[in-house]
C-alpha cells in the first residue's frame, strides 16, 4: 500500500520540480482558493485525502448536496455505485465551464448525465499495468518526464472497464490493459459546453503499485536524482515504482485543480507523437 507518508514526500519533491520546470502551472494551483474545488464524498476512493499534499483547499459534500451546491469550478465524484445524478444541475454547471471528473463506479454518476458517452464493458481483477502516455494531455498529467520511466496504473479488484462512446477522447490508454481485458481507456475525457468531463479508471487514491524492474527498486536517493530534486529531513524512504506511482497522482490531481482547460475543440493538444494525425473528434480510437 502506498502511504501517507510516502504522498507526502513525493508532494515535496512535487512543489520543488513544479517550482523549476511548470512554474506558471504552480502559480495557479496556489491562487486556487476556497469554493472553487469540490468533492463528492465516495465509497472507494477518497480523492479529500490528497488534495491537502499539494495543497489546494476543497469542500468535502454528499451526494445529497450537490444539487443545492454552487459546484464550484471542479468537481471530483469519488468511487461509488450511483443509481441516479441530479442532471439538471450538474449538465449546467459541466456546460457553464465546469470540470467534472469521476474514478472508476462513478462512470454511473455521468453515464446518468451524459448518456451514451461511457458504457460498462467488464470487470477486473486486483491488477497493475504499464501505461503510455502517447499524447500531450497524458504526459501532461503523468508529469514523468525522465527516460526509461515505465509509469503503472493499478487496478482495483473489480474495477470497470468501459467503452466509449461519440466524441470522447483517449487521454491515457495502456495496451497491456488492452491485451488482458480488451479496452485501453485509462483516462478519457469529452466537452459539453463551455466544460469538459473527465474519467479514469480505478482510483486516484492508489492503494499499491509492482517491482517491475531494477530501477523500480531504486531508492529515495534515485527518484530525487531522476527529478533533479534536492532532499530534505522530512523526506521518508521509499522504492522508486511507489515514488512514481504517488507523484503522477499528484501531478495529475494539480493539472485538474488548475483552471486552464485540458480539452479543447481544436484538440491539437492531444495529438499523437511518432507521426500520426490529430484524432478526430468523433469515434476515437488509439
Amino acid at each position: 500500500m502506498i502511504s501517507k507518508k510516502v504522498y507526502e514526500t513525493s508532494g515535496k519533491i512535487f512543489e520543488q520540480v513544479s517550482i523549476k520546470t511548470q512554474p506558471a502551472m504552480y502559480e495557479q494551483l496556489k491562487a486556487i482558493k476556497p469554493g472553487e474545488i469540490v468533492v463528492v464524498s465516495g465509497v472507494h476512493d477518497h480523492i479529500e485525502k490528497l488534495l491537502p499534499t499539494i495543497k489546494a483547499p476543497f469542500d468535502l459534500i454528499e451526494f445529497g448536496d450537490i444539487a443545492s451546491h454552487n459546484g464550484g469550478r471542479v468537481m471530483f465524484v469519488n468511487c461509488a455505485t450511483y443509481s441516479s445524478a441530479p442532471k439538471k444541475s450538474v449538465e449546467t454547471f459541466v456546460n457553464e465551464g465546469g470540470r467534472l471528473v469521476t474514478t472508476d463506479w462513478a462512470w454511473s454518476f455521468t453515464s446518468h448525465i451524459f448518456p451514451d458517452k461511457l458504457k460498462f464493458a467488464k470487470k477486473t481483477i486486483d491488477d497493475v499495468v504499464e501505461i503510455e502516455c502517447n499524447t500531450d494531455i497524458a504526459r501532461r498529467l503523468i508529469g514523468l518526464n525522465y527516460s526509461q520511466c515505465h509509469p503503472k496504473w493499478w487496478l482495483e479488484g473489480s474495477s470497470d472497464i468501459y467503452d466509449i462512446g461519440q466524441g470522447v477522447i483517449p487521454l491515457i490508454t495502456s495496451e497491456e490493459m488492452k491485451e488482458k481485458y480488451g479496452k485501453p481507456y485509462v483516462a478519457v475525457g469529452f466537452t459539453s459546453g463551455k466544460g469538459e468531463v473527465i474519467h479514469f479508471i480505478s482510483h486516484l487514491e492508489l492503494q499499491r503499485t509492482q517491482l517491475r524492474s531494477k530501477a523500480d527498486v531504486g531508492d529515495l536517493d534515485d527518484f530525487l536524482a531522476k527529478m533533479k530534486a534536492v532532499k530534505s529531513e522530512d523526506m521518508e524512504e521509499a522504492k522508486v515504482a511507489e515514488l512514481e506511482a504517488a507523484y503522477s497522482t499528484l501531478n495529475t490531481l494539480a493539472y485538474l485543480c488548475i483552471p486552464m482547460p485540458l480539452l479543447n475543440t481544436s484538440m491539437k493538444s492531444i495529438m499523437v507523437s511518432g507521426g500520426k494525425s490529430a484524432m478526430k473528434s468523433k469515434g476515437l480510437t488509439v
